[in-house]
């Protein structure tokens, strides 16, 4: 591995899926790493603080014209390319990834659940998606699952980001749930009596998180135990990072929240037994149809 990709590694930019895809073997954990790789560069050239708006979507226009030809002479791409090839991923899913990053060049405003289904799709169901093909998923309703996920996971980075965002000028926390600060959004970076208001809102969009994350877990049940695994870990300890803001009483306004080590490897454990012992099954069909009008004709 080169400097480059050292510095867009999944062990370097992405803790937490690291520690969860330690659990996949080991051919699965190189494609895995190809595939975070592709989707780092992606999300770094649209982030990049050298690069004006311009060139980063001349870039990325770039990389969407690669796909297409499938030949790139940037080594990810390439590498990426021939994932694409090995998994038989149609290049319109990794353009709709890039799509989604492209909106985050100009200015975000999620008016609704609609629209931020539509947007955490493209950034991150997407990601599910390819995930999916790597696992070799051929039932639909499983695919769906992982769509989901990635979509649960989104909404996790949303709601644990929303102060990083705001400094950026972005606002994906949806306007339909904006009960409490709406008309004054803007100012909650610096308003603390917003801040102590926003948590009922907070409290809404980790609410729906958490019922997407179940929606997703009955997919994940029904994985094969070499992926059930490794998937299982990946979403209970993403979703405890949502369990966390809601212990730090919503505060995510002073430092950003993670998990510690310590916090992974315990709840791991957890994951364990939950695999054994919890038999619950989660159905919220309204929420389902919801997600799926909001994902219609996106994917192939």
């Amino acid at each position: 591995m080169n400097d480059r990709q050292s510095n867009l590694s999944l062990k370097k930019r992405a803790k937490t899926f690291y520690f969860a895809s330690l659990f996949f073997s080991k051919e699965k954990q190189v494609d895995i790493r190809k595939l975070y790789l592709f989707c780092r560069l992606v999300d770094d050239i649209a982030d990049n603080n050298y690069f004006t708006k311009k060139k980063s979507k001349f870039k990325l226009e770039g990389i969407k014209k690669e796909l297409k030809k499938n030949k790139s002479n940037d080594q990810i791409v390439k590498s990426f390319i021939r994932l694409m090839s090995k998994y038989n991923i149609s290049p319109l899913i990794a353009i709709d990834l890039i799509n989604g990053v492209l909106c985050d060049l100009n200015k975000v405003n999620i008016k609704d659940y609609d629209q931020l289904f539509n947007y955490s799709y493209k950034v991150a169901g997407t990601v599910g998606l390819m995930m999916c093909k790597i696992m070799e998923v051929k039932e639909e309703s499983l695919t769906n699952k992982g769509i989901y996920l990635g979509i649960a996971m989104q909404l996790t980075n949303i709601a644990r980001d929303i102060k990083e965002d705001l400094e950026s000028g972005r606002i994906y926390f949806p306007e339909e749930i904006r009960n409490s600060v709406n008309c004054h959004f803007s100012k909650l970076l610096n308003d603390n009596e917003l801040q102590i208001k926003f948590k009922k809102d907070l409290k809404l969009l980790l609410d729906i998180s958490d019922q997407i994350y179940c929606l997703a877990w009955e997919g994940v049940m029904k994985l094969p135990v070499r992926y059930r695994i490794p998937i299982a870990i990946a979403s209970y300890l993403y979703q405890s990072i949502g369990k966390k803001i809601r212990e730090n009483n919503y505060n995510i306004w002073s430092q950003r929240i993670y998990l510690s080590k310590l916090e992974k490897v315990i709840k791991t454990i957890k994951v364990f037994f939950k695999l054994i012992f919890d038999k619950r099954r989660y159905y919220n069909n309204d929420l389902e149809k919801k997600l799926n009008n909001s994902l219609k004709n996106l994917y192939s």
